[in-house]
């Protein structure tokens, strides 16, 4: 078991390809859990197979690996779930499953708790200590406590325990904004354009609830990965059939890439980023800027209320003070925070210059 760690931009990722390129039987697990799913497969059990199918495994070798590969990562009660309507946490499990079930040599995690519940974050420590013949090697922005081994530096940084700065104290608006009544409904209508009849697709229903914001404030929607949150979130945003809420939101979607809607940081954006080129496609970009390029094109809407699926996914040190300056920002002028976030500490943060409602699902 090796930790490297490093600041977005620094090569951690580059480290990640290089490792695969040059030496064999290497398994790579991504930062974009979702680019694992081949989409082409109707069930967990069968997605994870995937890999082993195309090395013609035999039949019940590949049964006992998918079955134990799905129990160590908790993912057993989904076996028979369509891999397109999990929950951002699940879906991460999911990709480590699909390339840990081929047993590599080495197994190259790019930031693979990112998301995760603590429960999941349990899960993914006990798989990468329950491989007796294969080495780990976990990238991240900081070292996991929990997992064993040798931590290494990919470049010279400065301390990582000393406090970032956080901004000025923020004081909310007095009249409430009612968001109301909200239910949230993924699965059971989902056809792909190659299926002639309509599959069989477990649906998820979560609400309804009442939920009430405060401009200025911020609401924080927690529970764990597969409660509904992100169901939520985009029933407040009148997508997959919902009504909204007739109060104007913009929606921070979890997977930056898929709100990508424009070749140059400057047409996402729609202004200057310091420090960005701003002619740099947006792909193109660390994940700590691109994520920091979507909250500032989603603020940019000028809605009374964003909505932020998990912004602190992915930021590095210095991309997370920002996102706080960023957050501080949007609540001076007014508008009213709803986000999902499984990292305490990062919520402690934002309690210190905002007042922070709690919303528990699940």
């Amino acid at each position: 078991m090796v930790q490297v760690t490093g600041e977005s931009g620094q090569g951690l990722s580059r480290l990640a390809e290089q490792l695969h390129r040059e030496h064999r039987d290497v398994g790579v697990v991504g930062q974009d859990a979702a680019a694992h799913i081949s989409m082409l497969r109707a069930t967990v059990a069968e997605e994870v197979a995937f890999g082993l199918e195309q090395r013609g495994v035999e039949r019940p070798e590949m049964q006992r690996r998918v079955e134990h590969i799905l129990h160590l990562l908790g993912l057993a009660e989904l076996a028979e779930a369509d891999p397109a309507e999990l929950s951002g946490g699940q879906t991460r499990r999911l990709a480590v499953a699909t390339v840990a079930v081929l047993e590599p040599a080495v197994l190259v995690l790019d930031g693979p708790f990112a998301g995760l519940d603590e429960d999941s974050t349990d899960r993914l420590v006990t798989l990468c200590t329950s491989l007796p013949d294969t080495a780990v090697v976990v990238l991240g922005h900081q070292a996991h406590p929990q997992l064993p081994g040798e931590v290494h530096p990919l470049v010279d940084a400065p301390p990582t325990d000393a406090p970032i700065q956080l901004p000025d104290p923020v004081s909310p608006g007095a009249e409430p904004v009612q968001l109301g009544e909200v239910t949230g409904h993924r699965g059971g209508q989902r056809r792909r354009w190659w299926q002639f009849r309509r599959p069989t697709v477990r649906e998820f229903t979560v609400g309804p609830v009442d939920l009430t914001v405060v401009p200025g404030g911020v609401l924080w929607l927690h529970g764990p990965n597969g409660s509904g949150k992100t169901t939520l979130l985009r029933a407040l945003a009148g997508l997959d059939g919902a009504p909204g809420t007739g109060v104007g939101v913009s929606l921070m979607l979890q997977r930056a890439a898929d709100q990508v809607v424009d070749t140059t940081v400057r047409g996402f954006v729609g202004t200057q980023v310091p420090g960005l080129d701003p002619e740099t496609h947006p792909l193109d970009l660390g994940a700590t800027d691109l994520l920091l390029a979507q909250f500032r094109a989603v603020a940019g809407l000028g809605r009374p209320v964003i909505l932020a699926d998990e912004p602190d996914v992915g930021l590095d040190r210095r991309g997370r003070q920002e996102m706080h300056h960023l957050i501080a920002g949007q609540l001076r002028a007014g508008t009213a925070l709803v986000l999902t976030c499984h990292d305490a500490a990062f919520i402690a943060e934002v309690a210190r210059y905002a007042r922070v409602r709690e919303f528990k699902l699940g």
